[in-house]
């Protein structure tokens, strides 16, 4: 294990290495380290060991940049793998904080916002079975690559401490890694970005030609297949033979194999194809519901983006979501199927009132979820290191 630090950070600043792929504002666990850097860097001397990092933040932090491509995925995160371990064993520091299982070194907090164990048992397999072939082949190279890491890593002789960031993911690691001591560190939104905008909500649909009176449904994220936006579209038919419901879809993804499904399904003129966008915020404020029908997720930041626009929420029982939603508070967990998908959109299609109520209370639980809050957790970690403290013998929640 890294040494620990105690009265040798006396009349310094203590000294943290983070170490993550990437961290800035595109993506959840990219922008968990970025607000964890903004909270952090007047207190710690931080040094940053990643490949991608914004710019905003370059000047709060030691950089030591990771040269590797960004494709393919394998190859990336095996020269990540390999450099970044030689440039963290160069590296002074009186914390290692690694975003996963990355690196090869020891560490005394790993923050955990995918469990590679935790998806096959979820999805059934190494990759989701409604992708390309030579899709599939890449996303599962990677995946063994990524479970052979959690398998070195997640293990009381290399991690003091993982940090998962929902109770769901926290039962998973504790199942797939007894003996490793699990927090819980959370993640935040920001209620003051994403909120109900009636000014945003009456330009958005202006510029897309959607009436006042349509129900739009709102699927953001990359990774189109494992997140389910198949299931969107055939859950938007669905629900169209009842009540037409217009789709947005914000990210990046193969747009020209999912139009051809919509076409299929003859809803092509119904489905809105935006691409990846800075201002996501204006997008949840234009809708009506959030449909999250995901394989896998831990912590989907834009379930709670969502909740905190004050959207109710249509989604697979997953990990983080279960939370947000509760016992039918803030939205309809359901089957992950499109027939169960449609049928919920269909209901909330019909009763604006619903909509209402289950959005405002999604709202009022996203207010549990704050960057404070996350930043809090982790520094609490941080703490227990510097004053030498034990790691605690089995999972805690903080």
């Amino acid at each position: 294990m890294p040494e620990r630090a105690q009265a040798g950070t006396r009349g310094r600043r203590p000294r943290v290495a983070l170490v993550a792929h990437g961290i800035h504002d595109h993506g959840g666990m990219e922008r968990a380290f970025a607000e964890l850097v903004r909270r952090i860097h007047d207190r710690y001397e931080v040094v940053v060991l990643s490949a991608d990092l914004g710019e905003d933040l370059r000047e709060l932090v030691e950089w030591r940049r990771i040269p590797v491509p960004r494709r393919p995925v394998p190859l990336r995160f095996a020269l990540f793998y390999v450099i970044a371990a030689v440039r963290l064993a160069a590296t002074r520091a009186d914390v290692v904080h690694t975003l996963g299982a990355i690196v090869p070194n020891a560490a005394h907090l790993a923050s955990v916002h995918f469990c590679t164990a935790g998806y096959i048992r979820s999805a059934g397999g190494l990759a989701p079975p409604s992708a390309p072939a030579l899709r599939r082949a890449n996303t599962a190279l990677a995946r063994l690559l990524f479970l052979a890491a959690e398998r070195w890593t997640y293990r009381r002789a290399r991690v003091d401490r993982l940090g998962a960031v929902s109770r769901g993911l926290q039962r998973e690691l504790a199942e797939s890694f007894p003996g490793v001591p699990i927090l819980l560190t959370p993640n935040g939104v920001d209620r003051s970005r994403f909120r109900p905008d009636p000014n945003a909500r009456r330009a958005v649909r202006a510029q897309l030609g959607i009436e006042d009176d349509d129900v739009v449904a709102l699927f953001v994220g990359g990774d189109w297949h494992r997140k389910g936006l198949a299931l969107a579209i055939q859950a938007a038919a669905e629900a169209g033979s009842r009540a037409p419901i217009r789709l947005l879809v914000v990210g990046r993804g193969d747009e020209r194999r999912f139009t051809t499904l919509a076409h299929g399904l003859g809803i092509a003129q119904r489905v809105h194809f935006l691409g990846p966008r800075s201002d996501t915020e204006r997008f949840y404020a234009a809708a009506d519901v959030f449909l999250l029908p995901s394989w896998y997720e831990t912590f989907s930041l834009a379930a709670f983006e969502a909740a905190a626009s004050g959207l109710p929420i249509v989604a697979a029982p997953l990990s983080g979501v279960e939370e947000l939603v509760g016992d039918g508070d803030a939205g309809m967990l359901v089957e992950r199927d499109a027939g169960a998908l449609g049928e919920a959109l269909a209901a909330l299609s019909a009763s604006p009132e619903t909509r209402r109520r289950l959005g405002a209370s999604a709202r009022e639980r996203s207010a549990a979820y704050t960057w404070d809050r996350s930043a809090d957790a982790v520094l609490s970690v941080y703490r227990s290191v510097l004053s030498g403290a034990s790691a605690p013998k089995e999972a805690t929640s903080l």
